[in-house]
């Protein structure tokens, strides 16, 4: 269990207790990948998981179920080019830097109940900032 997975536990108590209109989970221990890029992939791992779990709580919680949208989205993303830093296991690690256009490629996972949510989608043009998320989505 990492802070993620934890910070992931106390989200559902919340849900499971209030059901609240709008709930943010940060997940920051993902985060490491500037300097252990090993660690990078198995905390991508826990959150993954953690995530799961979380729309497993939705799924099975009642008022929430079928009526709400789950949204991941990393606040960053990663150099096209990995920094002079290796791990234990030989793998380079990557960092974050605004001067590199890769970086700011992030991805978004949405989930929730048919009709509202449209499956198989790829949007390719870029509209604003990653640092407008968490308000874009409030």
């Amino acid at each position: 269990m990492n802070g993620d997975m934890l910070n992931v536990f106390y989200a559902e108590e919340i849900l499971k207790e209030f059901k609240p209109e709008l709930l943010v989970v940060n997940m920051f221990g993902v985060d490491v990948a500037h300097t252990n890029f090993t660690g990078y992939c198995d905390n991508l791992r826990r959150a993954d998981w953690a995530v799961a779990h979380l729309w497993n709580t939705i799924q099975n919680t009642p008022g929430m179920a079928n009526d709400t949208l789950l949204i991941v989205a990393p606040e960053i993303g990663r150099n096209a080019n990995p920094n002079t830093i290796i791990d234990v296991n030989g793998r380079a690690a990557l960092d974050h830097t605004t001067d590199d256009a890769v970086s700011r490629e992030i991805f978004c996972l949405m989930l929730g109940p048919a009709g509202i949510i449209q499956a198989n989608q790829s949007i390719q043009t870029v509209t604003g900032e990653s640092i407008d998320i968490v308000p874009t989505i409030a």
